[in-house]
């Protein structure tokens, strides 16, 4: 299954770069970073990342998470409306939960949203569509049943330094799933940036979460932020970011207080501020 999500996502980002039109000119370095935190932007982004959980499990180990973070292709459907999908995919390296366990390794619960986005915003975007929730490929991971739930994104941009924005979401597993494979879970994920200039950015983007089918500490509040720079080679623009987060509030209060990312986004077709599909001849 996550073979075939893999394939098909690099399918349609191949599709999308040969058949959408390109504007004139490239867009400066501090353009670029403030649309790779656009969660409806009309560029295709490939941001890779790993995520560091200190403390965790029975030997207070660390919980390594290797990410497809939120991956996006744009499909520009007529003059007024973009399909604009992000996709996760998170591979895990987990800790033992008891002490006579053992590691746990494979593809959590990973999702691709699906907004539905107008062409026309100025300075405020948005996006609302559905979501489709990936099965863990084994039970320690995540829940291994699909699932599904509704999306909605907000952002402010415009030429000043500050952006802000909110992406939130509520998913459930499918009918027929119990025990740890049901999944009833909200994600709030607001952010904001500073941007200096040149590609330089200061950012926050914590990722909010309540399980709405614990009986008690349903809410993971993470306080931080961190530091973000677009660089260029061989005219290839990409992100680099690193950040940090303290899990102020969690489930377990003796368990994962800490998080480290680091983050590496490739940015491809930085002209397409507005892509059009081309007709057929």
């Amino acid at each position: 299954m996550e073979t075939r999500t893999v394939a098909a996502l690099a399918i349609a980002a191949l599709w999308s770069s040969q058949s959408l039109a390109q504007s004139a000119s490239p867009l400066s370095n501090t353009e670029l970073s403030k649309e790779t935190e656009n969660p409806v932007t009309r560029l295709m982004t490939l941001p890779l990342r790993y995520q560091a959980d200190f403390l965790d499990g029975a030997d207070k180990l660390t919980k390594s998470t290797f990410e497809l973070d939120q991956a996006v292709v744009p499909f520009r459907l007529n003059d007024d409306w973009s399909l604009i999908t992000r996709t996760k995919l998170p591979a895990e390296a987990l800790p033992p939960k008891k002490s006579d366990d053992s590691w746990a390794d494979g593809l959590s619960n990973g999702y691709t949203t699906f907004f539905l986005s107008p062409e026309h915003g100025r300075n405020f975007y948005w996006g609302i569509g559905p979501m489709l929730y990936y099965p863990a490929t084994n039970a320690p991971l995540g829940a291994t049943k699909w699932g599904a739930g509704p999306s909605v994104a907000f952002l402010h941009k415009d030429v000043g330094p500050w952006l802000f924005g909110l992406v939130a979401n509520n998913i459930w597993t499918f009918a027929g799933a119990m025990g740890s494979n049901a999944t009833n879970q909200m994600l709030l994920n607001p952010f904001f940036s500073y941007h200096f200039g040149d590609g330089w950015a200061l950012t926050s983007s914590p990722e909010v979460t309540a399980n709405w089918i614990a009986a008690s500490n349903k809410w993971t509040v993470p306080v931080g932020g961190g530091v973000s720079k677009v660089i260029r080679i061989a005219e290839l623009p990409m992100k680099l970011e690193i950040a940090a987060y303290y899990n102020a509030i969690r489930p377990t209060v003796s368990q994962e207080p800490w998080q480290l990312q680091a983050k590496l986004t490739f940015v491809f077709s930085e002209k397409q501020t507005r892509p059009v599909l081309k007709k057929e001849p």
